[in-house]
């Protein structure tokens, strides 16, 4: 790791800043960074202002991205050199041919409005209540909404974006997603060094082809944004940029509610073995020079106060716990819901429902058997096209997978702690004894491609052609996913409920109304109105 080490000469250190600074729009594969530094602050001034009564925000967070767009255009250095497909030359142009049919579909259906069945979460929550404080103008708690004490910085930053359209559109999710596939390149690309220059092209190919995250490309979910913002902070700590690492580790460490205890437990372990392996004179592998490290700490724990701050203060409010859907009332203090007996019980059904459902609604169990078979069923359907962990993660898995644990078994036999390795490692365990849910293994799993890819040799055409395949798979499944809304856009595509919400904003705003309007569901992203859900839908909806 380096160190930063500070002089006492104070006109140095300003200017280190400024130079620092001054590299801060770059590389382009970062940009989606921008979103949350733009969107963030943008999102409590309208919310203050209360300048979105009907819930549509001014185009300024636009305008604002599009400078640093055009900023990085000019400065651009994406670190990314050509490399010669001259071997296995068929292999590569069917691989980026697939890819662009693929790429093809995410973008077309990235661009229509949210409402397919994978954006649950989407509908249900993170554009609904981001949507409703907006329309308030009020940070209170949504008195029917037990999601509304969640950590959602990550939803407010890109509110201002999605809701510059009167449909909500996920935008910003497909140009993050665009920025995920630059940024595994450049990292795998950095493992594999000039030698294997092939290593990050593939890696973006595997990625692609991967069945697993071919669920949420395209979609408005937030799952590869986290993943996003984790592997470019590692990125630009690599790169010296301590602004821009400290800023993504920021949104990804409050991204969810349970992240900051998830992230603490993991890197405590991690630090054990690192520890560990340090004292028994392990040679240390598979790490990135960490740059600046102190200036991205100290502007994590600085932006750490306003970006989680008013979600850990309104949690504890309302809910005497810091982390809510987590032991709701064990501060002992507070807990304004308490004085409304009722829906204080609400609440705490909603958490364990939430909390045991996390626990017991996905996997086999356990126990060892339950272990050693589930590498294989994390990969295939079981029911229909879905399976025990919600969904099936496919072939390209099921390639890298077996030459990652080669590697391991291989690093630990040589007395070499590979950091990555150990970190996936680390993350799969705490995954397998909580949620076993597969989507909740995007992370360790793109670090197991970034680690594996960067450290082989060279590639099999046994290898390539079983990319080939797969790749030709997801794109099959992509177009069967979408192929519905063929020919369909904005309104055309969205379902009745949607469409009888879009008719009650037209009375709304024709009326000039200011009251609450009472609908049967959670479920009201497309709301121009102050929503009243009066009936109990747990774990999302409470009584009140």
């Amino acid at each position: 790791m380096g160190f930063l080490f500070f002089r006492s000469d104070r006109t140095l250190y300003i200017m280190a800043i400024h130079r620092s600074l001054g590299k801060i729009t770059t590389p382009l594969s970062h940009l989606p960074t921008w979103f949350f530094i733009i969107g963030y602050p943008l999102y409590w001034l309208e919310l203050i202002a209360h300048s979105a009564p009907y819930g549509v925000t001014t185009g300024l967070s636009w305008v604002l991205f599009g400078s640093v767009v055009l900023r990085c255009l000019a400065l651009h250095n994406n670190g990314i050199g050509p490399f010669d497909t001259s071997k296995e030359k068929s292999f590569w142009i069917a691989g980026f041919g697939l890819s662009l049919v693929i790429l093809g579909i995410v973008v077309w259906a990235g661009l229509k409005p949210i409402h397919l069945i994978q954006e649950f979460d989407c509908l249900q929550y993170h554009y609904t209540l981001s949507r409703q404080h907006l329309i308030l103008g009020s940070f209170a708690h949504i008195p029917w909404a037990a999601d509304d004490l969640f950590l959602l910085p990550m939803d407010f930053a890109l509110a201002p974006f999605w809701f510059t359209t009167v449909l909500p559109n996920k935008i910003p999710q497909l140009i993050i997603f665009f920025g995920l596939i630059s940024v595994i390149v450049r990292l795998t690309s950095a493992l594999a060094t000039g030698s294997r220059p092939w290593a990050g092209p593939f890696g973006a190919l595997v990625v692609l082809g991967t069945h697993g995250f071919g669920i949420q490309m395209g979609t408005g979910m937030l799952d590869l944004g986290i993943a996003y913002l984790f592997l470019a902070s590692l990125d630009s700590w690599r790169l010296g940029n301590w602004f821009l690492a400290g800023v993504e580790f920021t949104f990804f460490l409050w991204s969810k509610p349970m992240m900051p205890l998830a992230v603490m437990i993991i890197m405590g372990i991690w630090g054990f073995f690192f520890v560990l392996a340090r004292r028994n004179h392990w040679q240390i592998i598979d790490t990135f020079a960490i740059n600046h490290w102190k200036l991205a700490l100290g502007l994590l724990m600085v932006l750490s106060v306003p970006v989680a701050g008013p979600f850990i203060a309104k949690s504890i409010y309302y809910a005497a716990t810091p982390f809510f859907p987590l032991a709701p009332g064990v501060l002992g203090v507070g807990a304004q819901i308490k004085t409304h007996p009722q829906a204080w019980a609400s609440l705490q059904y909603a958490s364990q429902l939430w909390m045991e459902g996390a626990q017991n609604n996905y996997g086999h169990g356990r126990d060892l058997l339950s272990f050693i078979k589930h590498w294989w069923l994390l990969a295939v359907p079981e029911k229909g096209v879905n399976n025990a962990f919600d969904y099936p993660l496919g072939l390209t898995y099921l390639l890298i997978i077996g030459p990652f644990l080669f590697f391991l078994v291989k690093d630990s036999l040589q007395r070499k702690f590979s950091s990555l390795s150990v970190l996936v490692v680390v993350m799969w365990g705490l995954w397998w004894f909580t949620a076993q849910q597969s989507r909740f293994l995007y992370l360790p799993l793109m670090i197991i491609f970034i680690v594996t890819i960067a450290r082989l040799e060279k590639i099999s055409r046994g290898l390539f052609l079983c990319l080939l395949i797969s790749l030709f798979l997801e794109a099959i499944s992509l177009w069967g996913a979408h192929k519905s809304d063929i020919g369909r856009w904005g309104v055309d595509v969205l379902r009745d409920k949607d469409k009888q919400l879009l008719e009650l904003n037209y009375r709304y705003r024709e009326h000039s109304l200011n009251n609450y309007i009472d609908w049967p569901s959670h479920d009201a992203a497309y709301a121009q109105f102050p929503v009243m859900v009066r009936k109990e839908y747990l774990p999302h909806t409470i009584l009140f």
